[in-house]
C-alpha cells in the first residue's frame, strides 16, 4: 500500500531541513523515536543504522538517498519480515513550510504508522519544539 501526508507549520523549510539531517534532533520531534544509532551523526546517502521506539524496539534502517538541495530524501526500513520504503520532502509555504511523507509498505503497517507520522511531522515544522 502506498499512502501519502502533507503537513503544514510555521518553522522555515531550513530549520525543519535540519531536524532531518541531524540525527540526533529526531527524538525531540518524532515522539515514537527514543534514539538513532548510526556511524555518522548526518544523514547521507548510504547511511545504515537502528532507530530505537517504543520498549526498546531497534527498527533497522537504510537511506537510499539524500539531496539535501531539494530538501528531499528516502529510507528503507524494516522489522522482521516487514519493510517499507519511506521519502520525506520540505517544501517553502505561505508562513513557513510544508513537509511530505510517501510510505510504501504493507496495508497494515501503513495504516498503523499513519496518525504516528503525523503527529510527528506535525511537530517537525513547528517553529518552537
Amino acid at each position: 500500500m502506498r499512502s501519502s501526508i502533507t503537513v503544514t507549520g510555521d518553522a522555515e523549510p531550513a530549520i525543519a531541513w535540519s531536524r532531518y539531517e541531524n540525527l540526533s534532533l529526531w527524538p525531540t520531534w518524532s515522539p515514537q523515536i527514543s534514539d538513532v544509532i548510526a556511524a555518522t551523526p548526518t544523514l547521507s546517502t548510504g547511511l545504515t543504522g537502528l532507530v530505537v521506539g517504543p520498549l526498546g524496539v531497534r527498527v533497522p534502517f537504510e537511506v537510499l538517498d539524500v539531496d539535501a538541495e531539494a530538501m528531499e530524501w528516502r529510507w528503507h526500513v524494516r522489522y522482521g519480515p516487514v519493510q517499507a520504503t519511506l521519502e520525506h520532502t520540505v517544501r517553502s509555504a505561505p508562513g513557513g513550510c510544508a513537509t511530505g511523507l510517501v510510505i510504501d509498505g504493507p496495508a497494515l503497517v501503513v495504516l498503523g504508522y499513519r496518525p504516528l507520522a503525523q503527529l510527528a511531522l506535525g511537530r517537525l515544522v513547528r517553529r518552537d519544539l
